[in-house]
């Protein structure tokens, strides 16, 4: 506002001098210009000069205006040409959701150039060419992708691995999932691709070096109960393949091979001693699980102890007994020391152990153990009532034990 007055009083003071001048008649212009001359009085070429200012000012102004519409137009086709990439676009993610892939690829690709975000138009358009097994369309359209968007290395990654995955092509799947994990080392969807594609495999080795990274995006992709299924999948598998390779020395290797923290877990022990157990080294198994049941007690651990055998049989049941101090409503451990007094040869600690057993809990294991004492003993009628009556349990049927005349028979013997 106080530059517009300034200007105001200024050119006022210009026009009073200018009417001064012309009044006394002073002051003229001349102009030479290429051997020609012009000489005019001081106030018309003051007129003239404001008359060329004002010309000058309008033709910007028409200028600008002409420039504001073709700017207008060209938004207004800027507009509807998003408009319609948008339209097409959306038609080409309905049609892939309602899976007619040859159409949602043609949408898609169609509308990519007119899209705000052409990443999605081309990963959309790769997983339909995929759906369709056109496997150089995936390629084009993960390169067009690549192309439109800058910084998408990672999620045109993981739409590759997928789709090769989806494939079954798992050694591309891993070279592409090893190059996307150089940028993104702990992505959790990077981890879980990763972590099937080990498994499909059988790279069991490469799948337990993976954990501690699962464990840092734990909770993420993976909740407590799938690490876990993880953990002992691949565990499980990588001692089983190194028994089948390598016999006692290949089972023995492969345990060393599994971090420190693995070789406490209760399972994965349990899973060990069963294979030690399998080769028929039952005093390797047995140390191992006295020493894993002195850190913590399990009963999927104190199941495979009755199948153990320790160098000195009887310290075996004194330490079994020694658990039942606090562990006496255990029908698992119950079998256990059944199965220890069957090996000592006696038989009738071990029936009651078992009896008291089916007392807690009814199961065909320990129906099929107690039909094995009967027998030792002689008493075929018993035993072919609780082989009877493991088979029935297992059938879902419920049966009663039917061992009265065994034990009148036994009684009558004593």
């Amino acid at each position: 506002m106080r530059s517009l007055f300034v200007v105001f009083v200024v050119t006022l003071l210009a026009m009073v001098a200018s009417f001064t001048l012309l009044e006394n008649g002073d002051g003229y212009v001349l102009v030479a210009l290429a051997g020609y001359t012009v000489e005019m009085p001081f106030l018309v070429g003051l007129l003239l000069v404001l008359t060329l200012c004002v010309f000058f000012y309008l033709t910007i102004g028409i200028l600008r205006l002409l420039l504001d519409t073709r700017r207008s137009v060209v938004g207004w086709a800027m507009r509807q040409r998003q408009q319609k990439g948008l339209s097409r676009t959306t038609q080409g993610l309905i049609a892939f959701v309602e899976g007619r892939w040859d159409f949602s690829r043609r949408s898609l690709a169609k509308a990519a150039d007119d899209s705000s975000t052409p990443l999605i138009n081309y990963l959309f358009a790769a997983r339909a060419s995929s759906a369709l097994g056109d496997t150089k369309a995936v390629d084009h359209f993960l390169k067009q992708a690549e192309l439109s968007t800058q910084g998408a290395d990672v999620a045109i990654g993981l739409t590759q691995a997928e789709l090769q995955i989806q494939s079954r092509q798992y050694e591309q799947a891993l070279a592409t999932l090893l190059r996307v994990k150089k940028r993104a080392s702990n992505h959790s969807v990077v981890l879980k691709l990763l972590a099937r594609v080990y498994s499909e495999l059988n790279d069991w080795s490469s799948l337990i070096a993976l954990l501690p990274s699962i464990y840092q995006a734990h909770g993420k992709v993976f909740n407590d109960a799938e690490v876990a299924d993880l953990e002992r999948l691949a565990c499980h598998e990588l001692l089983a393949s190194a028994c089948n390779k390598g016999g006692y020395e290949g089972l023995t290797s492969g345990w060393k091979q599994l971090p420190s923290a693995l070789k406490k877990r209760a399972v994965i022990v349990a899973d060990y001693a069963g294979q030690l157990i399998k080769l028929e080294y039952l005093v390797e198994a047995e140390s191992l699980l006295r020493h894993q049941l002195h850190r913590d007690y399990d009963s999927s651990l104190i199941e495979i102890y009755g199948r153990a055998l320790a160098e000195k049989p009887n310290k075996q049941l004194a330490y079994a007994k020694k658990l039942l101090i606090t562990q006496a409503n255990d029908p698992v451990l119950l079998i256990a020391l059944a199965r220890i007094c069957k090996r000592l040869d006696r038989l009738d600690q071990a029936q009651e152990y078992l009896l008291q057993s089916l007392a807690l809990q009814k199961q065909a294991v320990t129906y099929a153990e107690l039909a094995s004492v009967y027998s030792a003993q002689g008493d075929y009628r018993a035993s072919a009532d609780a082989y009877a009556c493991g088979a029935a349990l297992q059938h879902g049927a419920d049966r009663p034990l039917l061992l009265a005349s065994a034990s009148a028979s036994a009684s009558a013997s004593a």
